[in-house]
Parts: C-alpha cells; structure tokens; sequence
C-alpha cells in the first residue's frame, strides 16, 4: 500500500483522476474486443507517408513522435508511434526513452497494430521497473509477454523490430528477474496466465548470477495431453483466437533447476545441473497472483505467482510424476547455448526434461538427451526429495524407480552406450546399475548393490551442495584419477587410444569439476572393461591351455595352473569391488598383486 501511495504521489501528471483517463492511455484505448488501429488517427495520413527514415512530431495532447523504419530482420518497414507517458521528453530534441515510454508498432504499414512495447518506471528514477509486450494478429490483442525488473538493473527484454526474436540470452536471465505471459480475455478485458507463467529467476547468494530458476507452465486442465501436449510451449494455442476454456487454466507442469556446484557467475553464466520436471493439474489460484499497475495500460492487472511466492510453490507442487535431470556433459551434436559461446552449451532456462521414453506434458524444449540423466517416479508426490549413493557417487531422485544416461556425441556424432538404472525392490532408491553395449543393446557389465549406505537429503539444499561440492566430487575425481593410473600400467597401448580421445575434452578450460567426474567416469569405465577383457580372456585361455598329461610328473604344468588359477581368484576379487564401487579396493588389490599381470 505505501508503494501504491508512493507511485500515484509521484505521477499524478501521468495519472488519470477519478473521472478522467491520463491521455496516454486514451491515446492507445483499445475497441471492444480489444481491438486497436491507427489508420484512423487525424495523423494517420502523413504517417503513413513518411518516406523511410523520416519522423513527426506531435505535441497535443502530449508529446509523441511518428518514425518510419526499416525491419533490421527482412525488408519490410514499419509505423512506430512513440508515445511520452511520463512528460519528459524534450520538445526541442524529441526521442523516446525506455523508462516510461510506449512504441506502438505497425508492421507493414496498414494501420493495423501489431506490437505494443512498454516501460514503466514505477519510482521514477529513469530506470524501468516493468515491461510489457503485446501482440496483435489482424489488429486484435492476442497475449502479452511481461517483465519485472528485480535486480535494479533496468534490463528485461532485449528486442529486435520491437519484437522479442527468441534469444533470451540477451535479456536478462542472469539475477534476480521475472517474465511471464498472459492470455487477454476480450470477452471480460481482462488477463488469464498462459503459457510460460512465470519464468522466476533467483540470485539466492546475492553475486549477481542466478543459481535457481523454476517455469510454470500455465494451461486449460481440460487440455488433451494426446492433441497439445506442449500446451503450454505451442504459440498457435497462445497467440490463438480465445475460447471458453481458457478460464479454467492450472498449473501444468514445473520445471524447478539448480545450480548445485556452485559455479553460477558472470564468468559461468546460467550454470545450473540439477533439475525436477513436475506435472499435476493444479487451478492457477495463488496469494497475490494479481498484479495490478496503475502506470500499466488497460487492463491493469495481469495474474502471475509472485517471485517471492515461487519457490515455496515449487518445492510443494503436488505432482502426479516426477522427473528428475542432471546435466552431465554437452552434446557435442548439437548446440542449444549462447551462440557467441560455442564451446559453453548451457541453456537460460535451466535443464529440460525429454519427450522420449517416459513422456511428461508441457515439458517445453529445446532438448539434450545425451549425457544428460534422467531418473522417474511415476508415484504423487508434494515434496522434492533426493539422496547420495555411494555405488556411482551421484545424486538421485528419492522414489525413482528408473533412470537412464545415454553416453555419446563427446566427440562428434558417435554413439557409445548407455547406463540404466533400477530399483528392483521399492524402497526409493537404485539398487541395480546396467551398462549397456551400444553394439548389441545388451549389459557389459551389471553392478546390483542392495542395502548401499545411502544418504538421505531430503530438500536441503544447501547441505545437499556443501557435501556434494566438498565431500563427494572431489573424492569421486581423486579415486578415479589413481585407479586409472593404476589400470593404465596393465593396458598399454589400448589405454593410449582411450586417453587420445578423451585428453581435448578433459584439457578444456571451461568444464567444471562436475563435468570432468563424468569424463573421468567414462575413462575409468572403458579402462575397466578393456582391463577385464584382457585378463579374464587371458586367465581362460591358459587354464584351458594347460597340457593333458599327468601334472603330478610336471612341476611346470602345477605351477602355471596354479597361477593362472591365484589370477582368477584375483579377477573376482577386484570384480567384487569394482561392483561396489570399491576403488580403492580395486586400487590396493592391482597395486599389490602387479606380478600378476
């Protein structure tokens, strides 16, 4: 209430008063059913003949001015009409600002609207506080894209024809932020949440980079998840005539992402790994969903969760299912990152759940399925829970009864396996771990640990991050570093062809400590199998080699079985541990028996 008494003490020019609306609200008044042209403005006809380049002033009933421009993407041009809401625009050197301004756009020209950008500078410090995007088709309001300066930096969306082209990674996703979008209802003038409401962005340790991003998708709960379903993602639906329906809408989906290592910061922008994807049918009814604005135009009050209110609702979401991600490497297959970063394939709206295997509605995109791991829980669930194993040292989704990693596209396009996982007995966590041969689909190896000393996090979060980043990964690189210096030395020449294809990736800068556990997981991993293939092939051969002859005549004969045999015995050993995630087992077993090998 004092920031309302504050905000129409500051602006009573830009205020209508009780029996009047400010003129720049009626400037841009829409017809019934929100309908808004310019071809019927007295000024209509010289505007339409500015040649390009040109502009006019008008001064009555308040500053505007009248531009003829050039699209930057194609060849067409456009009408812009700069509308000076707040009173401080310069008559001698008239432009607009992005403060308190409003640009109306007419692509075409035809008289028809199209676009309508504007800044609201709420405590009047020239630096706006909201922004709104409208959208027209054939002149009729349609939805509209808004933006909550949070961070103080005035920055939301960045535009291009006074459009916004899709590339958010110019805007402002990198602090405390929130966009969001609503539907208008021109049968009421009103607005409805539609689609993407909100995307909320959270510097929770105050550094200036976002560490935690949750999306809502918004859409009708009587939906069809077989016609639509990415409802919630699809711009024929949100940008779609109105209908019935759309008065009903829920909270369809959430996707809630974290950057867990820590690395959030202007030099690892939108680092998030850790991710949920929550689907329900939940009524989009929340405390203080509306937002009303009296700077705004009509209608003034749009309906969004607040960004103090979306983490509380995030972390209690009554989902139906439960998806759980965790960004292991990049797809060097595709590239869905900021174009100017190439070699840094990180997405602003946190981590995506798939649309293959286990399908979840308004789950949006784009998407990465290679070396990324997914983990599901088909089972209600009002709380996100994970936990710690020991056996792939990774943090899991409590419930999960499934998980997959699909491992390839490090190098290029080639395809290298995959890791499943289970809980066979359903008791919440993974208890079986199969790795897959992309050759013939079926278990290299299988590591079934039951009753593993597990460790349970609930959702702290921040004892969650502390553990891992200073406990778990550094211990999981460390073991593995010395058990593949260990396997190395008994390998050779096939350990050298591993270690080529894999030194560019783990020589490069920017991958974090995180990253670099899954190469050296992967080293380890092909080091093992080409390790046990080579022994336990070995070890058979010269058992089944052995002369047929009396062995009680022939000390050599003896000899050379029993070794094989101690060999054998040892394989298993080491196989034992190395199921169990032993390592240093594995290590101290190899180190001390080397005649072995």
């Amino acid at each position: 209430m004092q920031k309302l008494l504050l905000t129409l003490a500051l602006f009573t020019p830009l205020l209508a008063s009780a029996e009047q609306t400010a003129w720049w609200e009626r400037e841009t008044e829409m017809a019934p059913g929100g309908i808004l042209r310019i071809d019927s403005k007295p000024w209509w006809d010289r505007a339409k003949n500015l040649k390009l380049g040109e502009s006019m002033v008008l001064k009555d009933p308040g500053m505007m001015i009248l531009k003829r421009e050039k699209l930057e993407r194609g060849d067409g041009e456009m009408i812009v009409w700069i509308i000076d809401d707040d009173g401080d625009m310069d008559p001698n050197h008239p432009e607009g600002d992005e403060d308190s301004d409003c640009y109306v756009v007419d692509y075409g020209p035809d008289g028809v609207v199209d676009r309508m950008v504007d800044y609201i500078d709420e405590d009047r410090d020239q630096v706006p506080d909201e922004m709104e995007h409208r959208y027209y088709v054939d002149g009729e309001l349609r939805r509209a894209w808004f933006g909550m300066d949070l961070d103080g930096d005035g920055h939301m969306w960045h535009l291009i024809d006074y459009d916004y082209k899709g590339d958010f990674f110019l805007s402002d996703p990198y602090d405390d932020n929130m966009i969001y979008m609503n539907k208008y209802n021109p049968n009421a003038n009103k607005w409805l949440p539609i689609s993407e409401c909100p995307f909320a962005f959270f510097d929770l340790n105050n550094d200036g980079a976002s560490d935690r991003v949750a999306r809502f998708s918004a859409a009708p709960i009587s939906f069809s998840e077989t016609d639509d379903p990415d409802y919630a993602n699809s711009q024929k639906r949100y940008q779609g005539p109105y209908y019935k329906e759309l008065e009903n809408i829920g909270v369809m989906n959430i996707r809630y992402s974290f950057d867990i290592d820590n690395l959030a910061s202007d030099e690892h922008p939108l680092h998030y790994e850790m991710g949920f994807n929550l689907i329900a049918a939940v009524p989009y009814q929340y405390e203080g969903m509306e937002h009303t604005q009296p700077l705004r135009r009509a209608p003034k009050t749009t309906i969004c969760v607040p960004h103090s209110k979306v983490i509380e609702v995030a972390e209690s979401y009554p989902a139906d299912q439960t998806g759980f991600t965790w960004r292991e490497f990049e797809d060097a297959a595709m590239k869905i990152g900021y174009h100017e970063r190439p070699e840094y394939d990180r997405r602003w709206e946190g981590v995506f759940w798939t649309w293959h295997r286990r399908i979840m509605q308004n789950t949006g995109g784009p998407v990465q399925d290679w070396n990324v791991r997914r983990e599901f829980m088909d089972a209600p669930a009002n709380k996100r829970e994970v936990y710690y194993s020991p056996v792939d040292r990774r943090i899991h989704l409590k419930g999960a009864t499934e998980g997959w990693i699909q491992v390839g596209h490090l190098f290029g396009e080639e395809k290298l396996g995959e890791i499943r996982m289970f809980d066979t007995n359903a008791d919440g966590y993974f208890d079986r771990w199969e790795y897959i041969d992309q050759e013939t689909g079926a278990p290299i190896r299988v590591a079934s640990v039951r009753d593993a000393e597990n460790i349970d996090f609930g959702n702290d979060w921040d004892k969650l991050a502390k553990f891992y980043n200073e406990e778990a990964l550094p211990e999981s690189i460390r073991l593995n570093e010395e058990l593949i210096s260990e396997l190395e030395k008994h390998l050779g020449n096939e350990a050298a062809e591993v270690e080529t294809e894999f030194a560019p990736l783990l020589a490069r800068e920017e991958i974090s400590p995180d990253e670099r556990r899954y190469l050296l997981d992967l080293v380890r991993e092909y080091f093992y199998y080409l390790f046990r293939t080579k022994y336990y092939g070995q070890t058979k051969a010269e058992l089944e080699s052995l002369p047929g002859t009396d062995p009680r005549f022939d000390l050599q004969i003896m000899k050379d079985s029993t070794r094989s045999w101690d060999r054998a015995v040892l394989l298993g050993q080491i196989d034992a541990a190395y199921e169990v995630s032993d390592y240093n087992k594995v290590t101290e077993l190899l180190r001390t028996n080397d005649e072995s090998f």
